[in-house]
């Protein structure tokens, strides 16, 4: 686990799979495309003539916000990561939510480079903290070690990548 704090919230990383029940409000993925790629394999991204198979990552909670269906081929990505991260604590705080939760399965399996996804993550949370707000804790449920590790990097280097 990595933890850092920012302002007075407490940023923890871990790797998943992790239990959502104990927080307020999470931001997962609804939809994860499967289908077959050129080369007939089963992979993301739901390919024209794919399989059209789509997998929702589970939840206990009664607060959830979706990421956008994302992949590596939208030139916006960074943006629509940044802008939901940001929704989804602005979320938090008009819920009055001490506890909030960012899966990122969706987006790693979508293909998007995880130090994209930990960059524009980590700027919201950055962003965030430096006004009032409510939130404790943030939790960041990674899907591999290399995104544990790009959130990791960017916590170290915060201060460079949001200047």
């Amino acid at each position: 686990m990595v933890e850092r704090v920012f302002g007075n919230m407490d940023i923890s990383v871990v790797l998943g799979p992790y239990d959502d029940s104990k927080i307020d409000l999470v931001v997962k993925s609804k939809a994860i495309p499967l289908g077959l790629d050129s080369g007939s394999i089963l992979g993301t991204g739901g390919t024209p003539g794919g399989l059209g198979i789509t997998v929702q990552e589970a939840s206990t909670v009664d607060n959830i916000t979706f990421w956008p269906g994302i992949t590596i081929k939208d030139a916006n990505r960074r943006a629509s990561i940044y802008s939901t991260a940001k929704g989804a604590l602005d979320e938090a705080e008009r819920l009055e939510s001490k506890s909030i939760g960012f899966f990122t399965l969706g987006l790693e399996v979508s293909g998007v480079p995880s130090w994209e996804v930990a960059e524009e993550i980590m700027k919201a949370i950055h962003a965030h903290s430096k006004g009032n707000h409510n939130l404790k804790q943030v939790l960041i449920v990674a899907s591999s070690p290399t995104q544990v590790s790009s959130f990791n990097y960017v916590m170290d280097n915060v201060s460079i990548i949001t200047s």
